[in-house]
């Protein structure tokens, strides 16, 4: 079961190198996700793999690191649900309004916790 978990790490890594090389694809997933009610999808998935994240520590090489990470991504997906729609769409027009280098600073962020989260979750 923790390959779920590494899969959902590399296809955030992927992202993050994405964002990294070309920002304005931060600018279509925000695009995507705030059409509707997909936010709540989004925040679904976070609060799931933020569980899974809490259930598998115990077998990573950093179990800490995986704790703090699991409660930080599932607190992400019940802050959607908490604020609700209107709220996160806010949020995400600004960072969506932000600086390509601004962007890129969130990737090398978001590509750096998640490298390591691998790592740490790797036999």
């Amino acid at each position: 079961m923790v390959w779920i978990v590494l899969i959902a790490g590399l296809a955030a890594i992927t992202c993050c190198l994405l964002i990294l090389i070309v920002p304005r694809f931060l600018r279509r997933m925000i695009v995507f996700f705030s059409v509707g009610s997909r936010l709540y999808l989004g925040g679904f998935i976070r609060i799931t793999l933020g569980v899974l994240l809490l259930l598998f520590a115990s077998q990573s090489r950093l179990w800490g690191y995986v704790v703090a990470v699991g409660l930080i991504v599932a607190a992400a997906g019940l802050s959607v649900f908490f604020f609700g729609l209107r709220r996160i769409k806010q949020l995400l027009l600004r960072i969506q309004n932000q600086s390509n280098l601004v962007l890129r600073l969130y990737a090398i962020f978001g590509l750096a916790i998640w490298a390591l989260l691998v790592y740490a979750l790797l036999p």
